[in-house]
């Protein structure tokens, strides 16, 4: 097990019994002599001397001489005049002080070698703790990984297995691979973080001389979450270009069978070749559109963490704003979402623009909940009939919006971000994206950048 640095309180806790055991050693000295025992009392020495040698192992040839005349001046003061005595004196002060400089330079030794270890272990990149293997107790852990499931190291102490690995079969197989491996390696584990939300972590793991088992953490959840929503996007992407695709060549279709009849009804011999060129750009068209379908499972970038402040003002500055007062209320915080965020901002505040009819207002800002932030785009418009919040949304649902809002949720979706339209019809439309906790962040260096607002 690694040697855990020796904390204020327990500095404090060794040299209260220093103190402690170096009086009790001279009340039994005073006793011992008053009634003319002299062979056990200076066995007692060596509790403070030991101490001292182990607590404060750069004070120890000091403090031990000090041990030592005290010994010294105790047995000349309260002894009778006896040379033998003061012989016997005399060598258990050398005896004292070669044990505390014997002892000091081995513990100084000891706690380099610990010092390294601790340096190893606690400033780490990698997170480590360690665990009972009989018990399930979490015994100890550095600051890494303690902050990658937002716990103060302390507090981790009082936990169990059990607390961070919650789904039962998961930790079962875990634990079965350590008891029978002994030693495993980069595996897959879910710990459940002080705010319930769960981070993905690569595992090592090996069990030690005693009854305990060390493990390192390398925080994968980023990268679990980005393989997720790259699935997402992919099956999205895929179902649009479908979608699309059937649209367009139905379009084509019917453009050719119209191009086809106006050819053959043609009576001017002039027409022909511009007949004869359209039908090419057509089948042209329709040809590329199948090539396509060919690269439909291409994947997609990454989603990204997005400063939402920095992308609503991108979003703004490509809009007219028409004498429209655009209110920007966003706190240093970071939202996991795809790239085309932007167009997400753009689309719902050029929505309001466009069909507000006396919009002179929009205002962005953020609510935080115990388990989301909610993003709000709302304006002072006519509104959105109660009939149609939902059908906004949809594909099939046009009222010269375009794919605008269709493709708002779609983007939002890719990594679980949700938006819905609550706004009241006659005084103006509403838009809340709420994201899932493990989805946002505050921006590093600006304290907890998040602050609830009124609903």
């Amino acid at each position: 097990m690694t040697m855990r640095p020796l904390t204020r309180k327990r500095q404090m806790l060794f040299d209260v019994c220093i103190v402690s055991s170096i009086l009790a050693a001279m009340v039994i000295t005073f006793f011992s002599i008053s009634h003319g025992i002299y062979d056990v009392f200076p066995y007692f020495y060596l509790i403070p001397i030991i101490l001292i040698a182990f607590a404060r192992p750069n004070l120890a040839i000091y403090s031990t001489v000090a041990v030592g005349w005290i010994y010294v001046a105790l047995v000349f003061t309260l002894g009778l005049p006896d040379l033998k005595l003061y012989a016997l004196a005399t060598i258990w002060f050398y005896i004292f002080v070669s044990l505390g400089v014997l002892i000091s330079t081995y513990s100084q030794v000891y706690r380099k070698e610990g010092e390294k270890s601790c340096g190893a272990y606690y400033n780490s990149q990698a997170g480590v703790f360690s665990y009972d293997k009989r018990t399930f107790k979490i015994r100890d852990a550095n600051r890494k990984f303690a902050n990658m499931i937002r716990y103060d190291c302390d507090d981790l102490m009082a936990k169990s297995l059990p607390d961070l690995i919650p789904d039962k079969e998961e930790r079962e197989s875990f634990i079965t691979k350590v008891r029978d491996l002994r030693r495993v390696g980069d595996i897959e584990v879910k710990f459940r973080a002080w705010d319930g939300s769960m981070r993905w972590a690569l595992v090592s793991a090996a069990e030690t001389g005693d009854p305990g088992v060390i493990c390192t953490v390398v925080d994968i959840t980023d990268n679990k979450l980005a393989q997720e929503a790259l699935t997402q996007a992919n099956k999205k992407l895929n179902l649009l270009n479908n979608v699309t695709r059937h649209d367009i060549l139905n379009q084509l279709t019917a453009l050719l069978g119209y191009l086809e009849i106006s050819k053959a009804d043609n009576k001017d011999p002039s027409m022909e070749k511009y007949f004869e060129r359209e039908l090419q750009a057509a089948t042209a068209i329709r040809n590329q559109i199948l090539f396509t379908r060919d690269y439909q499972n291409i994947g997609v970038h990454s989603p990204l963490w997005h400063n939402v402040a920095e992308t609503v003002s991108l979003a703004t500055a490509s809009i007219d704003p028409r004498a429209i007062l655009v209110n920007v209320n966003i706190p240093p915080v970071e939202i996991y979402a795809d790239p085309l965020l932007e167009k997400v901002f753009y689309n719902l505040i050029e929505n309001s623009i466009r069909h507000g009819e006396h919009v002179t207002e929009i205002s962005v800002r953020t609510v935080e909940r115990a388990d989301s932030l909610d993003i709000i785009v709302e304006d002072n418009g006519v509104g959105i009939p109660e009939a149609n919040k939902e059908k906004i949304f949809r594909r099939e649902f046009f009222k010269n919006t375009g794919f605008g809002l269709f493709l708002s949720r779609e983007i939002l979706a890719i990594t679980n971000l949700v938006i819905t339209e609550n706004g009241t019809p006659g005084k103006g439309a509403r838009f809340v994206i709420r994201v899932p906790r493990e989805h946002f962040r505050s921006i590093p260096g600006h304290g907890s950048g998040i602050s609830p607002q009124k609903k």
